[in-house]
């Protein structure tokens, strides 16, 4: 009687139990009960399954629209694994992922199409353009829309490839399985408390991690989806309000939005809202709650599918005023409650003392954690030695149990919940001919939380101002990954073995905080 767990079996429910609540809505767009959502599901998994073979990769590439999140659940529905691009990247990236997940079919929405438009020539890859004024409608209508079953067997099979920045010049292909993403999907749910009258907002972009989840957990209660393509401020409190939302995951950046003075206005209902990346200010969480939206931090990252701890408050912590509050929800906290075993080890795998005070690297062995890098063993085995998922991330364990982040032993930056590998941009800094040496590390930021910053070494006789190294970096880089500041020196700190002493550099730029790290 066993039966896979995949997260399409919490949409299955929503359509078989929920047929007449609304499903989706986009503000000036569609909107759809969960029986229409449900016929264009079966639509989609029907015309992929005639384009494509079985358990062939297809790549979505969209903002939050209807059509993105359709092909969450539509593709997988199918029996292919779904390739989600981040929206924000250069044709070169593009090219290199598609060519590297080995893509068989891009669905990409008409405002982004023309990104991928020549690398799929290239590769001679089909692209189905999405979107108002295309053929993506009457491509579904030619399949037939009547129920379904999920071709899903096997739980430990690939659902998606998340492409995350990690230390290599190259980004890898994260391999999540459908057991992993049923169980981040359940907590998603758990934590947040959706119900059946329950409206999420898509402010998170659904590519980050599968959206936390939420493209595919709120509909197994039964609650309405809305998507929003353009995330600002004033389309956030007007879907808010149109919509009486109740839910939103977001990164930092998003709740300046929500609080910007120019747009703010209290929510007609209580907001639950999550968010990661970098602590929330206390300015930020008592500007928020006076809105009535309640900020509560998680932690995670794509290879643990990706939430696996989360800032629980008990009832009379809630009560406390606002800044020791937010001492509290700007740690880490505590393991969700499907996590696994989520510890704070020394490099002998010891757990820490629970001082407040002693590193550790926070280390995790569970259900969440992903199958493995795509056609990448090399780093899948760095990755899990000692049997534990390690996150290169420095923490501490306090006396209540709770963890807290105080540095990267990565060389990734968080920059407006965008991760950014530093080895990569000076990979493309290298490249100009003028520079002789590039280190690229996080500089704070108080609106995105950290930046990139380039110290940088000229050749002799060579000169090159920030500008023209700015527009060198994107010709190969989304534009969020290029430096935000320069350096020029002379020379550039080193160990006695000729390796960059990074630490050195970032202390510079994060003297008199607290943390080394946003």
């Amino acid at each position: 009687m066993k039966t896979p767990l995949t997260p399409l079996d919490l949409v299955r429910r929503g359509l078989k139990t929920y047929p007449q609540r609304t499903a989706v809505r986009q503000p000036g767009g569609p909107s759809f009960t969960y029986r229409e959502w449900g016929e264009r599901i079966y639509r989609l998994a029907r015309a992929v399954a005639a384009a494509v073979p079985a358990e062939a990769r297809v790549a979505v590439l969209s903002p939050n629209t209807h059509e993105g999140l359709l092909a969450y659940a539509g593709v997988p529905w199918s029996g292919r694994v779904l390739v989600p691009l981040n929206t924000r990247l250069v044709p070169e990236e593009y090219a290199f992922q598609l060519r590297h997940a080995r893509v068989s079919l891009v669905l990409a929405d008409s405002s982004l199409a023309p990104k991928v438009e020549q690398t799929c020539r290239d590769l001679g890859l089909p692209l189905w353009v999405m979107g108002e004024g295309t053929d993506f409608e009457a491509r579904l209508g030619a399949h037939d829309p009547s129920p379904l079953p999920y071709a899903v067997t096997d739980e430990d099979s690939i659902l998606t490839i998340n492409y995350t920045s990690g230390t290599t010049s190259s980004p890898k292909g994260v391999m999540l399985t459908h057991r992993n993403s049923m169980l981040n999907a359940v907590e998603t749910l758990y934590y947040l408390h959706f119900g059946g009258d329950s409206v999420y907002l898509h402010t998170l972009p659904d590519f980050h991690a599968n959206g936390w989840g939420g493209v595919w957990s709120p509909f197994g209660v039964g609650a309405t989806h809305v998507t929003l393509p353009q995330v600002r401020g004033d389309a956030i409190h007007e879907a808010v309000h149109t919509y009486g939302v109740t839910h939103l995951a977001a990164a930092p950046t998003v709740l300046s939005m929500i609080t910007d003075p120019l747009t703010a206005r209290p929510a007609p209902r209580h907001v639950r809202v999550a968010t990661a990346g970098s602590p929330p200010h206390a300015r930020t969480i008592a500007d928020m709650s006076a809105l009535g939206f309640e900020v509560i931090q998680v932690y995670g990252l794509t290879e643990t599918s990706p939430l696996i701890t989360v800032a629980e408050l008990s009832d009379a912590e809630k009560a406390l005023p606002t800044p020791e509050r937010a001492a509290l929800i700007a740690r880490q906290g505590f393991e969700m409650l499907l996590a696994g075993e989520v510890e704070v080890m020394t490099p002998e795998l010891a757990p820490v003392p629970a001082d407040g005070q002693t590193l550790g690297e926070i280390l995790v062995r569970g259900n969440l954690v992903m199958h493995g890098y795509l056609d990448n063993p090399e780093a899948t085995a760095r990755a899990f030695e000692g049997g534990w998922f390690r996150t290169g991330d420095v923490a501490v364990r306090h006396p209540d149990g709770r963890i807290e982040i105080r540095d990267r032993n990565k060389d990734v930056i968080i920059s407006g919940g965008e991760n950014i590998s530093s080895v990569e941009i000076e990979g493309v800094l290298y490249a100009h001919p003028a520079v002789r040496e590039a280190v690229v590390v996080a500089q704070p930021d108080e609106k995105w939380g950290e930046v990139p910053c380039a110290f940088v070494a000229l050749h002799a006789g060579q000169a090159a101002t920030s500008e023209e190294l700015t527009a060198h970096v994107r010709e190969h880089l989304a534009g969020y990954k290029a430096p935000k500041h320069y350096v020029f020196r002379d020379e550039l700190p080193k160990t006695a073995s000729g390796k960059f002493q990074k630490f050195l550099l970032r202390g510079e730029l994060w003297a008199g905080r607290g943390r080394g790290v946003n």
